[in-house]
């Protein structure tokens, strides 16, 4: 018998670590929530392994998301970094789109670029659009842009030359020189992260990937060897991509750009997709409240809206594909503060781990989201973490009264309410964006909370925002964790083309899309991945010659003859998002990348059925005044959530407890439990 059932899901978020861990064979879970551990993040990963009482021995399979790629960014603490460019092309970075944040605010200035020009150096070389060599190499200037970088003490370079996506010799002769020279920096070419079109976009995604590079390596590295020396684990190791999938730990380290914003993802699509649908909604908004943000991700017909372009600071776009995903800094750690003006904020801002909220008494002095959430009575400070975490509720009304209240004339109470207030409107705002602002009708969909705290608003949120269902699956504050349990391998391969439909080479073709399949195969293999369990999906980036952008279309099966389908295809996909296509014969249209993306199915995970009996009197624990919006304090009900029995009904207000979240109903509201023990509440407007 096969002792290694186990397969092990963990998420390092900014506030706690999770890990699940469950048995392929009976279905049997272990949980682990530990305080999340930087700067290593290591010593939190071992924590929860030990809580959960999990050996590396009888694991299978060990799936990681981490947010430490992501918060490098966010935080501007990635590693000295610099761009080698063509010459006369320093500024393609700083120019970037000429976007303003603000177009009315006459003083405003652009942020610092994630780049100082000091540290953008160019080379003479060029290629044409069409890949033809116009000026070959100077290798002495790349040889005179490494002696500056060693004098600055750059750590990372990235070198992304005009058109090298049509020609990467120029590009992968830059880097041999580089490692001659710089043999302890990091070198990170465009041809390896986004061999594609746009020359902005292209900088901009390299050079995100250059900046936390060597901080991910470093991470992936040690956390290989903690598994194995530590825990005693030798099975595949795979990491969350922010693609909704995995891939091996050595393709993360190769390429780390693909983990940002992994976290969430793995969440949305491993977890809140796969719940909503149990539940009977194809159609869900994934809402995650962890630590530091909350993001929202759309789920559409039980597949996730996906976007070729994002973005983590503002003006730096990242164009890897990605789960569509917007970021809100109202996490359960965000600080409330009040501007120059007078007025209340809440975030970005966040207390994080350490010191944490101040209700945790280690040093937090300031008010936040989590405070809010005791001082309302909606948090029993008395069951944080199932009684496991010892909070002190006077130092949030301590922390509301001095640094809210103070300032306005109000009570540690209103202080709460109000802050609690402008958290729900930078929520509402996003999803707004997330849906109307995309053509999408939120009545059309279910809210499915996650994280510790998405339960806390999702009611609301619901109800401003005109959505009629709220599900909260159980165990949302694993979300994360078990949804990368529950996503594929994925990877992407591209091949730029960029000719037009009748000068096409099918034969030409046919090979460029034969290799992209193999290295494809070739990757998943070397992942473990065995042929049977490998999905192969193929696919062409068509556009109108005049076109600056281009839609994915699917390639039919066998070989290429001609692009009439896939020209049906493109066409099909240009009047859906425009509303037209232009006559035939108008202007041509062309193929500009073969594209193949690459899938391995893993073992998965089922829910199962919640266990029956009980009466939800038994659920039932002490009642206590909440406070809810519209409504104020309000004598509430109190349950148990693991004692509240399938089929059970019951109305707000009322707080569902659990060790890993709370889920407020309020008032108005009906709740229903279904055979998988999700709560599905109908939330009247």
């Amino acid at each position: 018998m096969d002792e290694k059932e186990w397969i092990v899901g963990t998420d390092v978020g900014g506030t706690f670590t999770d890990i699940i861990g469950i048995n392929t064979k009976t279905g049997e879970q272990k949980l682990g929530k530990v305080s999340t551990t930087p700067p290593t993040y290591y010593e939190g990963i071992i924590n929860g392994l030990k809580k959960a009482a999990l050996s590396g021995e009888t694991t299978r399979s060990f799936r990681h998301g981490a947010t430490v790629s992501t918060n490098a960014v966010e935080e501007r603490k990635g590693v000295k970094t610099a761009l080698i460019t063509t010459h006369g092309f320093r500024d393609v970075l700083g120019g970037g789109r000429a976007e303003r944040i603000s177009a009315f605010e006459l003083d405003w200035d652009p942020p610092e670029i994630i780049i100082p020009r000091r540290n953008v150096l160019t080379v003479r070389e060029r290629v044409s659009p069409w890949g033809e060599v116009v000026i070959p190499l100077n290798k002495d200037d790349v040889r005179v842009a490494a002696r500056k970088c060693r004098k600055r003490g750059i750590e990372s370079i990235a070198v992304v030359y005009m058109d090298s996506f049509m020609h990467p010799e120029h590009e992968i002769r830059t880097r041999e020189i580089l490692q001659e020279e710089l043999p302890d920096v990091d070198v990170t070419i465009s041809w390896d992260v986004r061999p594609e079109m746009l020359e902005f976009e292209r900088t901009t995604t390299t050079v995100l990937n250059a900046y936390v590079a060597p901080i991910m390596k470093n991470y992936m590295a040690g956390l290989k060897d903690l598994l194995k020396d530590t825990w005693r684990f030798e099975g595949p190791v795979l990491i969350t991509t922010g693609s909704g999938g995995l891939v091996g730990i050595e393709e993360a380290i190769k390429l780390p750009a693909v983990t940002f914003h992994s976290s969430p993802v793995s969440g949305a699509v491993g977890f809140a997709g796969y719940c909503g649908s149990l539940a009977g909604f194809e159609n869900v908004i994934a809402f995650e409240t962890g630590g530091t943000t909350n993001n929202v991700s759309m789920i559409y017909k039980g597949s996730p809206a996906m976007t070729r372009e994002w973005k983590i600071l503002w003006n730096v776009p990242c164009c890897l594909p990605s789960v569509d995903t917007i970021y809100m800094g109202a996490g359960g750690g965000s600080i409330g503060w009040v501007d120059k003006g007078g007025i209340l904020n809440v975030g970005p801002q966040s207390q994080g781990a350490v010191p944490g909220p101040a209700c945790y008494g280690a040093g937090g002095e300031e008010a936040t989201n989590t405070d809010t959430q005791i001082v309302l009575g909606r948090i029993n400070p008395d069951y944080f973490l199932g009684g496991e975490m010892e909070v002190y509720p006077e130092l949030s009304f301590k922390a509301l009264k001095e640094k809210i209240g103070d300032k306005y004339g109000w009570s540690a109470e209103e202080a709460a309410w109000n802050m609690y207030m402008v958290a729900m409107t930078n929520l509402m705002l996003g999803i707004r964006l997330q849906t109307v602002s995309r053509g999408w009708d939120p009545r059309d969909f279910a809210i499915v909370p996650y994280g510790g705290g998405g339960a806390l608003y999702a009611c609301d949120i619901a109800r401003e925002v005109g959505l009629t269902y709220v599900v909260v699956p159980p165990l949302p504050g694993y979300a994360s964790a078990f949804g990368a349990l529950r996503v594929d391998v994925r990877h992407e391969f591209v091949k730029p083309i960029f000719t037009l439909e009748s000068a096409l080479d099918y034969d030409k073709i046919n090979k460029e899309m034969d290799t992209l399949v193999e290295r494809a195969i070739d990757t998943l293999r070397k992942e473990g991945i065995a042929d049977k369990d490998m999905v192969i999906q193929r696919l062409a980036d068509v556009k109108y010659w005049s076109q600056s952008t281009h839609f994915t279309v699917d390639v039919p099966e066998g070989r290429i003859k001609d692009m009439k389908k896939i020209t049906e295809n493109f066409l099909a996909a240009m009047k859906s998002k425009y509303g037209y296509t232009l006559p035939p014969g108008y202007v041509e249209t062309e193929l500009v990348n073969l594209r193949v993306i690459a899938r391995g199915l893993v073992p998965k995970p089922e829910m199962s059925e919640a266990k029956t009996g009980g009466k939800l009197k038994d659920a039932m624990k002490p009642r206590r005044k909440v406070w809810f919006k519209d409504a104020g304090f309000v004598e509430s009900d109190i349950y148990e959530r693991g004692l509240i029995p399938v089929g059970a009904t019951f109305d707000g207000p009322a707080i569902v407890e659990q060790p890993d979240t709370t889920t407020v109903i309020p008032p108005r509201s009906h709740c229903k439990v279904d055979k998988y023990g999700n709560l599905i509440i109908s939330v009247e407007r």
